[in-house]
């Protein structure tokens, strides 16, 4: 496989992760909610000893926000058409 296409699917899987749980983390309001956060933390720790190069982490950390955005919207679109359905 492309070394270059193999890197890429690493990415998209790790911000995927990382967007994930700091959505999941800002949707909960309980204790355990930290617990999200220290895994996105984990995720991120883990995306930079695989990957050691500056535009990689950057594109890491833009990536990861923008799937957190995007998870967080999709999620409260859903939750508001469940909730304001009409029969």
């Amino acid at each position: 496989m492309n070394e270059k296409l193999k890197t890429t699917f690493w990415l998209l899987g790790y911000t995927f992760l990382a967007g994930l749980m700091l959505a999941i983390f800002s949707m909960l309001t309980e204790i355990y909610r930290y617990l999200f956060s220290l895994l996105a933390l984990y995720i991120g720790i883990r995306f930079f000893r695989r990957f050691e190069t500056v535009g990689l982490r950057i594109t890491f950390f833009v990536l990861a926000i923008i799937f957190y955005l995007l998870i967080a919207v999709v999620v409260a679109a859903f939750i508001f058409l469940r909730d304001n359905q009409t029969q």
